[in-house]
C-alpha cells in the first residue's frame, strides 16, 4: 500500500516533468535587430551581450528541488540555476529569479508570502529569501563563504 506521502510526492514529480514540457528555456550568446522586451530581461546580469535566443522544451530535469506553498497551491521549483514558480494544478512556469546568480533549494516561508533559497549571488552561497513576484530579494546570512 502506497502511503499518502508517497503518492503526493510521485503526483508532484509528475506535475514537475509535464510542467517543464511548457516551460521555455533560453540560452542568449550576442544581440540582434529587433529583440523585444523579454529578451531584454533575458539578458539581465550578463557580462555578455546576446546573439541570439533558443527556444527548447524539456521532458525531464535532474537535481530539482521543489516545494508547495502552506495552501497548496503553488509550487516553487529550481531549474538551471533559477527559481520558478507555478499553479499545483499545472499550467505555465513563471521565473522569480534569473541571471548569472545560480538559485536553488527553494522553500515556502510559513506565511506562503516568500520563498527563501540558497544563492551565489554575494559571490559565494548564502541563504536568501524572495517575494514571490521576484522583488523585494533579501541576503539573511553573511560571511565568509570560501571555506
Amino acid at each position: 500500500m502506497i502511503s499518502i506521502a508517497n503518492r503526493l510526492s510521485i503526483s508532484l514529480l509528475m506535475v514537475v516533468s509535464v510542467s517543464t514540457l511548457q516551460m521555455p528555456a533560453f540560452i542568449n550568446a550576442q544581440q540582434t535587430e529587433g529583440q523585444n522586451e523579454e529578451e531584454n530581461l533575458l539578458k539581465e546580469g550578463l557580462p555578455l551581450t546576446p546573439e541570439r535566443m533558443l527556444k527548447g522544451s524539456f521532458t525531464e530535469g535532474s537535481w530539482i528541488s521543489l516545494d508547495v506553498s502552506p495552501d497548496g497551491e503553488v509550487i516553487v521549483f529550481d531549474f538551471l540555476g533559477d527559481l520558478y514558480t507555478m499553479p499545483f494544478s499545472g499550467g505555465v512556469a513563471r521565473n522569480v529569479t534569473r541571471g548569472m546568480a545560480f538559485d536553488g533549494q527553494p522553500r515556502f516561508s510559513p506565511d506562503g508570502e516568500s520563498i527563501v533559497f540558497i544563492s551565489d549571488r554575494s559571490g559565494g552561497d548564502g541563504i536568501w529569501t524572495i517575494s514571490l513576484d521576484g522583488s523585494d530579494t533579501t541576503r539573511i546570512t553573511t560571511g565568509d563563504n570560501s571555506a
